[in-house]
């Protein structure tokens, strides 16, 4: 970031900061104020280098301390309080913001600071009484929170896109503290340990990862009214291997960066600072985003809608929904030294300026062009790598960098590029895109169950033309065209195409077929019991005409029914079972299928049929009734190494057993009717 503990404050990041730690602290615990006085370091000068007191001015503006107002205080005045910190009157923010007094001055401009007390917030003794809350309410942790996590997770806190937020609840609900928290870590009167989750991207006090209030605390105990949540139809496979915010987080609502990088000059407008016009980046769907623009512009109210389906990952054995982030920079290789440096975004900054004044300055800048037609420049081609390498190298030689021992290079993700057609492999975990940019999970904006994935079954993922494992997600931002290097969704989550293939096939095919059949299998027991009862009641002499006028009946109703469901679909779970109740009732369906094996192997060889189809009936219905057994068993032992072929097998042993029952069923019946017909016919001769 090129801050020191002085400028991470006075230059923005202080106004989403409360103060305290490194606001306060150095890194050997001192107090920066007192300190800087007690070792003589001198108002704004280098003073040793060290980075928590190079050019820093802390004897005059004071610390930031911890500031109980900011979250305690609804009427807080925000700008008033990052005002004063842009004056670098750290040590009076809190009053100002606070409202219990006017402050005039500047320590940045050296102008004299006068407090000026309003003397009606006080009593006549002197004490001081404010609207104190004990529980922050949303907006006051939105006014820090709503902005970042919009442009790193595409978050809208809003009741519109949040069930939890539609519901009512606080942040401080699934956040606690104190005598709230339902973790011991930071259960306790008034330590502020709040909870939090777990990033892939934070480092930040990760001895407290996952005390924030989680599904399962509320969803399974019925915590403030929450719905319990059961998932009885679900496999122990997927509760195991998959977050809830999986399924319930299947889209983002508005744009977030999904890429950024700092090699071109960006010329959109309202970047500030200047230096950040070297940040150029990419929303969710590839397309050019003036993100620092935006940001300085927009209010999260302003929220630019723009939904796309988030990246899965898996994270310490879980599937979940992030935004791994891919990054593009000029970096410098140190020898004997692990990682990369960076150079500043100043000097970069300066290199673009230059050129774009004058183009016979770094001239090989300008064979870097757009080449996807986005209307801004990007670095993919092998010249372009070679150029901004050799700009970039040239730009800090002449700023009198001491590049003994160094080399500059191009990193994009994962690859270390020495010039444009040779690379090295950079490590990285499985979840990221870039080991040197961040990746952030979704927690927000969560759906309720009748919208969640699963809602019409199990082809919501195991399909092929579901998201889930067939979306084509981004595996480096350019290639040589200009256009996105992707790769397939089961790739990152580090499954084969067999596998992923050999779901659909069972979701869509096979469990298909089943369901069908059994559909089937039901009208041709009811066509022969109708058949039947209209032969005993009316005592029609031919049995197989009364079939043939059932047949057509039912039939004809099943007609009908189909063309009501293709008018009005959304009846259709009112006529007949949904696909989301058959998938839940998979197993109990499959039993009945294995009963009906079983029967029908004695079913079989007391049936009139011929000896060869007996024969090869009985084999097959064996056959396959062995195999589903099997491959129940592995199953239920959950062999992971086998758990794609034998789900497979299972169900496909399924369909083949209820297949030849079907064909047992047809041929036997119609036997029967010809028997039956003959009969009749030599009778009425007699």
């Amino acid at each position: 970031m090129d801050m020191t503990s002085f400028s991470f404050l006075s230059e923005g990041c202080g106004a989403c900061h409360p103060g305290g730690g490194s606001a306060e602290f150095d890194r050997n615990g001192n107090r920066y104020d007192k300190h800087m006085l007690e070792n003589n370091f001198k108002y704004g000068d280098v003073n040793n280098f060290d980075g928590d007191y190079f050019q820093a001015k802390w004897s005059e503006s004071g610390v930031l301390e911890a500031d109980c107002m900011l979250c305690h205080l609804p009427e807080y005045d925000y700008k008033a309080r990052n005002t004063q910190l842009e004056k670098l009157n750290f040590k009076w923010a809190a009053t100002e913001g606070s409202g219990l007094a006017k402050v005039d001055g500047s320590i940045k401009d050296k102008k004299n600071i006068v407090v000026k007390y309003d003397t009606l917030k006080f009593d006549a003794s002197g004490k001081v009484s404010l609207h104190v809350v004990r529980e922050p309410r949303n907006e006051t942790c939105l006014n820090c929170h709503a902005k970042p996590d919009w442009k790193k997770r595409g978050t809208t806190f809003s009741e519109r896109r949040d069930v939890h937020f539609a519901a009512g609840l606080k942040c401080v609900d699934c956040h606690p503290a104190g005598s709230n928290a339902v973790d011991e870590r930071i259960r306790g009167k008034e330590i502020h340990q709040f909870g939090k989750g777990d990033d892939p991207s934070g480092n930040v006090r990760n001895d407290l990862d996952n005390t924030v209030r989680d599904c399962k605390d509320c969803h399974l105990t019925g915590y403030l009214n929450a719905p319990i949540s059961k998932h009885s139809w679900l496999p122990q496979l997927h509760i195991e291997n998959i977050a809830c915010q999986t399924c319930h987080i299947k889209e983002r609502p508005i744009k977030s960066a999904l890429v950024q990088v700092s090699d071109i000059f960006n010329p959109g407008t309202k970047i500030s600072p200047p230096p950040k016009y070297i940040w150029t980046f990419y929303d969710q769907n590839m397309n050019y985003w003036n993100h620092y623009g935006e940001l300085n512009m927009f209010t999260v109210k302003d929220e630019p809608t723009d939904p796309s389906r988030p990246v899965l990952a898996r994270y310490k054995g879980k599937i979940f929904p992030v935004n791994p982030v891919h990054s593009a920079w000029p970096g410098i290789l140190i020898e004997g030294k692990p990682g990369l440096d960076q150079p500043t975004m100043k000097d970069v900054f300066g290199m673009w300026t230059a050129h774009n004044a004058d183009t016979t300055v770094y001239p090989l800048l300008s064979s870097i062009r757009d080449d996807n037609g986005d209307g801004i420049r990007e670095v993919n081609r092998p010249v372009e790598i070679d150029a901004i390498i050799k700009s970039v190298e040239q730009c800090l030689q002449k700023t009198g960098c001491d590049l003994s021992g160094k080399r500059i290079v191009w990193v994009n993700n994962d690859r270390v590029y020495t010039d444009g057609s040779h690379f090295t492999m950079l490590p990285k975990e499985e979840y990221e895109s870039s080991p040197y940019a961040s990746v952030y999970k979704y927690s927000h904006d969560v759906v309720p169950a009748r919208a969640a994935l699963g809602v019409n079954g199990c082809s919501d993922c195991h399909s092929f033309n579901a998201q889930f494992f067939m979306a084509k997600i981004v595996k480096y931002p350019f290639g040589e065209d200009g256009k996105a290097i992707t790769e397939p969704q089961y790739t990152r989550l580090g499954l084969t195409q067999l596998a992923v293939v050999a779901g659909a096939i069972r979701e869509q095919v096979l469990k298909s077929i089943m369901y069908a059949g059994l559909g089937l299998l039901v009208i041709g027991v009811l066509v022969g019991v109708v058949a039947a009862l209209l032969v005993k009641s009316f005592r029609l002499p031919k049995l197989k005409d009364a079939f043939r006028s059932t047949f057509l009946i039912l039939y004809a109703g099943a007609i009908l029914i189909a063309g009501f469901i293709a008018i009005r679909p959304d009846l259709s779970s009112m006529i007949m079972p949904d696909r989301v109740w058959l998938d839940a009732h998979h197993f109990g369906l499959s039993m009945l299928v294995i009963l009906l094996g079983i029967y029908a192997l004695s079913w079989t060889k007391a049936t009139p049929l011929s000896s060869i189809l007996k024969s090869v009936s009985v084999r097959l219905i064996g056959t396959c009734l062995s195999l589903s057994i099997v491959t129940g068993v592995l199953m239920l032992l959950k062999v992971d190494a086998l758990s794609s072929i034998t789900y497979n097998l299972f169900d496909f042993s399924i369909v083949s057993i209820l297949i030849i029952v079907l064909v047992i069923h047809t041929q036997s019946v119609e036997f029967m009717y010809h028997k039956r017909s003959a009969m009749s016919t030599s009778k009425g001769m007699a």
